[in-house]
């Protein structure tokens, strides 16, 4: 059986460190791991209390989460700019992704390919050509 005194005291455990460790693992939470972290930080200096390691971890995750953040939308008001439509965007898929009528066809091994008009978009009326020969 395992020794009572190898086992690890949670109670001295800073429950910051913990907050920020756990926020910077969804992403999502990065703003609050730095803060938590930075706090988290503070408080250790001062107290007999553990998890310095969570802290740092919980920071140096949430500035990455930060930092891909920024990035992203940079690249996305860069391609905005330029092209008129984000990375996130598809100018091909329209109306919940179905292909609006009119959109560009593409070429795929030298056959071309057009998108079906939308149900509610207007098609044009269809002509009608007689075959050569017949009245």
């Amino acid at each position: 059986m395992a020794d009572a005194s190898n086992k690890f005291d949670y109670t001295k455990l800073n429950t910051l460190a913990v907050v920020s460790l756990a926020s910077a693992a969804t992403l999502f939470g990065a703003p609050a791991a730095v803060i938590s972290g930075h706090i988290s930080l503070a408080q250790l200096k001062d107290s007999n209390e553990k998890g310095r390691w969570m802290a740092i971890t919980g920071l140096v995750i949430g500035y990455f989460g930060i930092a891909v953040a920024l990035v992203a939308t940079i690249v996305n008001v860069a391609l905005r700019a330029r092209h008129g439509v984000g990375f996130m965007d598809d100018h091909h898929m329209n109306h919940g992704g179905l292909p609006r009528y009119g959109d560009d066809c593409f070429v795929q091994e030298g056959w071309a390919a057009c998108p079906t008009p939308f149900p509610t978009d207007p098609m044009p009326e269809p002509t009608v050509t007689p075959m050569p020969g017949t009245n």
